[in-house]
Order: structure tokens, then C-alpha cells, then sequence
């Protein structure tokens, strides 16, 4: 172990220079403190652990072998546990974080996030399974920033949080930020080290988890894997303005291969109980840069698992712009049960995966393919209604030329009345491309608008509004009951099903002789090109 007060000086010099590297200004910043013990006590030895470390910031006083030097906010916590890689083994919860902070592993000596896979060399850990989250934001921390950790260990599903224990906990605390760190795994980024559930956001709006879409001069990316329920998960009262972006979830670092340890998880879960949660992003904000953030999504496989659900208070969120279900290239299937999950509640609606209807095709545009049952499945037996999928890739590699079929169908809607747009995407080689199944047994069917479909209208879709998509190969359109009957209208106009002549005609209340021509257009197809797309193919 190293005596704090030989460290302090080098600590707080590096944890200086990184602040200016990075953009929190000196007068945002200008208290530190600096951990220099691996240790887990508390005790006035001259040695700062983590656990003093945070007491210390809360406390905003020197305290228990920790020196706070300067003033101001956010407080950086530092490191400088000799060089080289670190664990930190937590034998109790740490004390919840109540001001804001910058937690910046990358001070420590051999760390660094300039080069991706990054050099992570601060791990803190949980090797008794205790009953606790890792690193806990609560309220009065927000504006804080968790960069350059491994968290992993955290796996009790009782405990403080429950099932909702989580590597890293935000609780009605806003505007924070997760950056570079590896949630779930070793430090090599290969192995899965499970948590319960990687990053929490509870109660809490307008934090990025990830990358805000500009320029740094380090990867703001996170790899949130091997995690044994959720990876990313919003929920509670409102959460909202809520970015997760540019993160590799479900893989390994180099996003190369699926993380194991993943049968009973999914990737991100949006809901909001009692109240919504609203306007998240999960990838392309419409402003950022789209490259920045893209999110790799795959790699949870089971059959009740998804990359991305939305469930109970899902409102009005967005998926643009990610990769769900293949490898960093967007072009070799790794896979997930299912690619999208929306409902099954009433208060699920306004949901847009893919593009608003004004954004960049290219940039909004989600890769949605090589899932082993489907690529996206609304389920509206409780009511689900009034989401768009737009603009996306499904079945199809980022290329636009490899086939990387979904298995059961494209795009689904199951029971009763979904009201779902589905236009100006690509649907290539699933077993279906967009199956409309109807059960007399379920209720729903919600009439309200959806205001921001493609076409800017303000009228209630139909059950299933299909228009300008371009369908390469598979069944086409299957629609059927189970039980009373399918519930009407449907719409199906201006879509290209079949030969290179034209899409199938106008006005069709139900799947008319076109959607089964013969054969079907093979991937890549010149006849739906981006231009077309853009345009529409609606002749009205």
C-alpha cells in the first residue's frame, strides 16, 4: 500500500490535467480528492480508500486519512494506487454519493481510454455477492461522471435495491454521465463478471449513458455485458431525456462475439411506473454524430429475451441509428431472441424505431437483423398501440447487399388492434417479412392519434398502416385471426413485394394478389433505393 501523503501531490496533478483534457473547467472542478489505498476500511491511518473517498466528497472535509484540497463543483475523486491494474473489493455498501462528482479512473497510472479496447486499471469489485449496488448517484449528486471503472460482482438480487441492485445506481439524480467503463466483465473485456443489473436510472432524466454525440479526445463508450438481468434499464417516476448511446452491449469489447453469462437478460428496458418515461434516446439523437452513437446491441439470445424492450410507460422514445443483432460491422449475426419488444400495455404508444420521418435515412436508419425469432414484435394484447417503425434495415447487414435474415418474421404484430406504421423499410429473407396476427380473446385497440408518423398526419392509424416498404424475398404479408377475427382496417399501399414491375396498388383494405407476386426481388434490390425512399412511393 502507498502512504497518501507521498501521492497527493502526483494524484491531484493528474486528476488536474485530465479535467482540463476533458472540459470540466477549473472553476467546475476545483476540488479533489485522491484514493491511494485499495483497501475497503475506514481508518485515520494516513491512507484514503474509496469508501473514505466518497465520505470525504459528501462531507466536501478532509476525513479519515483523505485530504480534500480546494473548492468548488464537481469534486474529483482520483486515483493513485501505485500504477498498473487495481481491484478494489467492497465488503459492505459504499456510502451513496449526495454531491456532485467526477469518479475518473482514468488518473490512475497505466489507464487510459484514448484507444478502443481501452486500458481500464481501477475494478472495483464485490467477491461476497453482498447485498448492494456498486457506485449509487442519489439525490444532490447530479451533474456527476462515472468514467474509466470496471464494476463487477454486484449479483445480489436482494438486498438495498432488490432485484434492481445495479453496478451503478442513479437515483432521482439528473444529468449525469457514464463514460468508458467496463459493467459486467473483467478487465480484459472478454469474460463476464456479472452484476445483477449494469447501469439503473431510477426516478432520474437527462443522463447519458454512453456518448453525447460530440468529439472527445477519449471514447466515451461503455461495454455493459455479461450482466445477469438488464444491462441498461429506466423506470420508476418519469425517467426522461434519457441518452443511452454508442455503448457495446452484449458483447465482448472489440464487439466482436457475444458475452456469455447472458440467458436471462435483455439489453436496455425502457419503462416508467407510475409516471411515463418519455423522450429517451436509445443511439441517434438527431444531432450527434451518428457513428458516436451507435449502439452494438446483441448477444442475449434466449427466446424470452430482447435487445430492447419497452414495456409499461413507454412513451414517445426513440431507437435510431444501432445495431441489434449483429457484430460491430453491422454485417455477421450475433444475435438476440428478439431485436425490439414493445408492450404489452395500453400506456405503451408513440414509440418511433428508426426515423422520425425528418431525420437522415442513413443516420436513423436501425440494423435489425440475424435475431433468432423476430426482428421486432409489438405486442398490443393489453392495449399497446400508435408506435411507427421506419426507415430501418431488417433482415439486411449494414451494407445493404448481406442477407442476415430474422427467424420467425420482420416485422410482428400480435393480438388485437396494434396500430402500428410500418414504412420505408427494408425487409429482407425472414420466414415472414410483416405478420399481422389477431386474437378475438385479447381487448385493446386504443384509437388515439399517432401524431408523428412519416407523413405528418394527426388521424388514428389503422390496426396495421404498411406503406413504401421494400420486401426482398420471404412470404410478404401474413395476416390471420386466432379465435373472433382480425380486427380491420389494414392497409397495405405502395409497397414493393414483388417483381421489379411496381409496388403492389393503392387502397388495399387487406393483402391483395400483388404482395404474393413472383419471385421476389433478391438483396440488393436498385429498384428500392434510398432516393425512392425518400420520396415515398405514394402516388396520392
Amino acid at each position: 500500500m502507498y502512504k497518501h501523503c507521498s501521492h497527493c501531490s502526483r494524484g491531484i496533478a493528474i486528476g488536474m490535467a485530465l479535467v482540463a483534457l476533458t472540459g470540466f473547467g477549473s472553476a467546475r472542478a476545483a476540488s479533489n480528492v485522491t484514493v491511494d489505498d485499495a483497501g475497503d476500511g475506514v481508518v485515520n491511518d494516513g491512507l484514503c480508500t474509496l469508501r473514505e473517498a466518497i465520505g470525504a466528497a459528501n462531507n466536501q472535509s478532509s476525513s479519515a486519512g483523505c485530504l480534500f484540497s480546494g473548492s468548488g463543483s464537481p469534486t474529483t475523486i482520483s486515483f493513485a494506487i501505485g500504477s498498473g491494474l487495481h481491484t478494489i473489493n467492497v465488503g459492505s455498501r459504499l456510502p451513496p454519493i449526495t454531491v456532485p462528482v467526477v469518479v475518473d479512473g482514468l488518473t490512475q497510472p497505466g489507464s487510459s481510454c484514448a484507444a478502443w479496447p481501452p486500458t481500464l486499471a481501477i475494478q472495483i469489485s464485490n467477491p461476497t455477492n453482498g447485498q448492494y449496488n456498486g457506485l449509487s448517484l442519489d439525490p444532490g449528486s447530479g451533474g456527476s461522471t462515472i468514467r474509466g471503472l470496471i464494476i463487477n460482482g454486484f449479483n445480489s438480487n436482494q438486498g438495498v435495491n432488490y432485484n434492481y441492485n445495479a453496478a451503478i445506481s442513479i437515483y432521482m439524480s439528473s444529468g449525469n454521465r457514464i463514460e468508458c467503463n467496463f459493467i459486467g466483465t473483467d478487465a480484459t473485456g472478454t469474460m463476464a463478471m456479472s452484476n445483477l443489473r449494469g447501469v439503473d436510472i431510477n426516478s432520474a432524466s437527462n443522463n447519458v449513458i454512453g456518448s453525447d454525440g460530440t468529439s472527445k479526445p477519449y471514447f466515451a463508450r461503455n461495454l455493459i455485458s455479461g450482466n445477469r438481468y438488464g444491462q441498461v434499464d429506466t423506470r420508476g417516476y418519469a425517467p426522461s431525456g434519457n441518452r443511452i448511446s454508442g455503448n457495446y452491449i452484449g458483447t465482448n469489447a472489440a464487439g466482436t462475439a457475444a458475452m456469455d453469462g447472458q440467458s436471462a437478460a435483455t439489453g436496455i428496458d425502457i419503462n416508467g411506473n407510475p409516471s411515463p418515461a418519455t423522450g429517451n434516446f436509445i443511439g441517434w439523437d438527431g444531432s450527434g454524430d451518428p457513428a458516436l452513437m451507435r449502439n452494438i446491441i446483441s448477444g442475449f439470445a434466449n427466446s424470452n429475451n430482447a435487445s430492447i424492450i419497452m414495456t409499461v410507460g413507454a412513451q414517445g422514445n426513440f431507437v435510431a441509428g444501432n445495431y441489434i443483432g449483429t457484430d460491430v460491422t453491422g454485417n455477421t449475426a450475433l444475435g438476440n431472441g428478439t431485436g425490439v419488444r414493445l408492450g404489452s400495455n395500453n400506456d405503451v404508444y408513440h414509440n418511433i424505431i428508426g426515423n422520425t420521418g425528418s431525420q437522415d435515412e442513413a443516420s436513423a436508419r436501425n440494423v435489425i437483423a440475424g435475431n433468432t425469432y423476430f426482428g421486432i414484435d409489438t405486442n398490443a394484447a393489453n392495449g399497446t398501440h400508435d408506435n411507427a417503425v421506419i426507415g430501418n434495415y431488417i433482415g439486411l447487414g449494414a451494407d445493404g447487399t448481406t442477407v442476415l435474415g430474422n427467424g420467425i418474421c420482420g416485422v410482428c404484430m400480435d393480438y388485437a388492434q396494434a396500430n402500428t406504421l410500418v414504412a420505408r423499410n427494408w425487409i429482407v429473407t425472414n420466414s415472414v417479412a410483416i405478420r399481422f396476427f389477431g386474437s378475438g380473446s385479447f381487448g385493446g385497440g386504443a384509437t388515439a392519434a399517432f401524431i408523428n408518423n412519416a407523413d405528418g398526419a394527426d388521424t388514428g392509424l389503422p390496426a396495421l398502416d404498411s406503406r413504401d416498404n421494400c420486401v426482398l424475398g420471404g412470404t410478404g404479408v401474413q395476416v390471420y385471426a386466432q379465435g373472433a377475427n382480425v380486427p380491420n382496417p389494414n392497409r397495405f399501399e405502395y409497397n414493393w413485394w414483388g417483381a421489379a414491375t411496381g409496388p403492389n396498388t393503392s387502397g388495399a383494405s387487406s393483402a391483395d394478389g400483388s404482395i404474393d407476386a413472383s419471385p421476389f426481388l433478391a438483396a440488393p434490390a436498385t429498384v428500392c433505393s434510398d432516393t425512392i425512399f425518400r420520396n415515398g412511393f405514394e402516388l396520392q
